[in-house]
């Protein structure tokens, strides 16, 4: 049984006198410990927050197997999804944060104006590609550091009444809300998520509040659990091809055997070979699950040419869609309540990521050892 949830607010943010803490520190693949280490002191326009609640996703299992990604440094901390309670700010820090507000935050920032020049890609519009992004790790950890470039614009403040465990989803559905902004979506138009996992549930739902309902959104996967609550997030059908082609479902399901946009959220190259099989001529794949540098994905480039079909990748957030996931998940327009499969104690953390690889979970709660 799910263990209830925790009110933050019953927590004193004074820091311990040690000034130490016990965190999970990721030195390789499928190498984590957890170690006593200072916890950080503040910096100008930084902010100390402890963490009330974290959350595991698929990134940090990979992350955990791999023993690397672009957003970590090993040995370092490790985690990037919290909502949290501020403990103390850094000199010059903007008024606007205090200690003993809760807020939420994202896990990386693109280059600011007050720094300097912008890089080339913010210069072109393209944040998420900042080539001076900035990453914060320490999720699973009783306090973690905001640095000031994230506490300026990707930090936002929780209101009352909104529980953190709601706002640990900030970061990974800002993710969903950008590529649901980006995805070109048309009156009538079918659209399929490949993959029922919490990322394709995000989707599906930032995908129904960014272009409405006169668009089919199918959700397809192999666990009926998974396909219900896709349903509640959005989908038009929730289908599951455990036992037939998908191009199959599709046909007996909405009459046509492919899609007029396919987003392919899991992160392996069979998957996103089964995507590319589903879109139809003029079509999109939008690849936004990640797969690991260096592998490859053969493609009939006649194929594509002449049926025009377009493969878009889409990484990571930008601080519009940081903002515009805050504000849906404050006012209740996603159903996190039925994401949330189970709670665990920070110090299981192992046993949270094993619960990724072995589906029994859609999202582990963790929850400091206090």
């Amino acid at each position: 049984m799910t263990p209830p949830s925790v009110d933050s607010s019953a927590f004193n943010p004074a820091l311990p006198a040690s000034r130490q803490m016990r965190a999970a520190l990721l030195y390789g693949a499928e190498d984590v410990r957890f170690e006593e280490v200072p916890i950080p002191r503040t910096g100008p326009g930084e902010v100390l927050v402890r963490v009330d609640v974290a959350s595991v996703d698929f990134t940090d299992r990979k992350v955990f197997l791999r023993g690397h990604h672009p957003m970590i440094k090993t040995p370092g901390l490790f985690g990037h999804e919290w909502a949290g309670m501020i403990a103390e700010v850094g000199a010059g820090v903007e008024i606007r944060w205090r200690p003993g507000q809760r807020v939420a935050s994202a896990n990386s920032a693109p280059c600011q104006p007050a720094e300097g020049p912008l890089c080339r890609q913010c210069r072109r519009g393209r944040p998420s590609m900042c080539e001076t992004i900035e990453y914060l790790n320490g999720a699973f950890a009783p306090y973690i550091l905001v640095p000031k470039r994230l506490a300026s614009v990707n930090l936002h403040p929780v209101p009352g009444g909104v529980s953190l465990e709601q706002m640990v989803f900030t970061e990974p559905y800002a993710c969903a809300v950008q590529a649901a902004r980006r995805v070109s979506v048309l009156p009538g138009d079918v659209v399929v998520v490949l993959g029922a996992g919490p990322m394709g549930l995000f989707m599906v739902n930032a995908l129904r509040r960014r272009h409405g309902r006169e668009f089919i959104i199918v959700s397809l996967d192999r666990l009926d659990s998974r396909l219900r609550v896709a349903t509640a997030f959005g989908a038009t059908h929730a289908l599951n091809t455990t036992d037939r082609p998908s191009r199959d479902a599709l046909q007996e399901a909405i009459g046509r055997p492919d899609a007029d946009v396919v987003i392919e959220v899991i992160g392996a190259v069979e998957t996103h070979r089964e995507a590319l099989s589903l879109v139809g001529r003029g079509g999109t794949l939008i690849s936004f699950g990640g797969v690991a540098p260096g592998q490859t994905l053969p493609v009939d480039i006649g194929h594509l040419h002449y049926q025009e079909i377009a493969i878009q990748p889409i990484y990571h957030h930008t601080p519009i869609d940081v903002a515009e996931a805050v504000r849906q998940l404050v006012a209740g327009e996603v159903p996190v309540e039925q994401l949330i499969t189970a709670r665990l104690p920070m110090s299981e953390l192992k046993t949270a990521l094993q619960m990724v690889a072995d589906r029994t979970t859609l999202r582990t709660i963790l929850l400091p050892d206090r």
